[in-house]
């Protein structure tokens, strides 16, 4: 919990990959990607529940052996290539909410596929929200221009 505001955080992790399957349990150093977010998450004091959304018992036992508080087995009908981060977080914060009878301000999504992401990454983001008072925030790298035009963000006179 920061500022009262009570903190989820989400690490999706699907089993289908269209290029690397089961990329979200390769290892780079020894650890999965998986168990690079939630040891994370771990180290982080004001998370107070972390969750995998994952159609995998394999990634969601991952998670739980590297710190995550327990993990949802999402429905065929939300693990597809085409299924939008929006409807997973929804059904993962809905259950979460249910489950553990209690509300959540702030929702987190980690992905497993940023193993450089810092501690200090994620806790100026989320206090950035808070503190600000914003409706979500998103961070972004600065990448080469090859990239796929639909998936960049250009940044103009301070605006997106």
């Amino acid at each position: 919990m920061y500022k009262k505001k009570k903190i989820l955080a989400i690490v999706p992790a699907r089993k289908g990959s269209k290029g690397v399957k089961n990329k979200n349990l390769k290892k780079i150093n020894g650890f999965s990607l998986i168990a690079y977010a939630c040891k994370l998450l771990s180290e982080i004091s004001h998370v107070d529940l972390i969750m995998i959304s994952t159609d995998s018992d394999r990634m969601g036992k991952e998670g739980i052996s590297n710190g995550a508080d327990y993990f949802l087995k999402r429905p065929k009908r939300l693990a597809g290539d085409r299924v939008g981060d929006y409807d997973v977080l929804k059904h993962a914060l809905t259950k979460a909410e249910k489950e553990k009878n209690t509300k959540f301000d702030i929702v987190l999504m980690i992905q497993p596929t940023c193993p450089l992401r810092k501690k200090n990454h994620v806790i100026s983001t989320y206090k950035k929200l808070i503190d600000e008072n914003l409706d979500s925030v998103w961070t972004i790298s600065k990448i080469d221009l090859k990239f796929h035009p639909y998936k960049l963000l250009k940044i103009s006179k301070n605006k997106l």
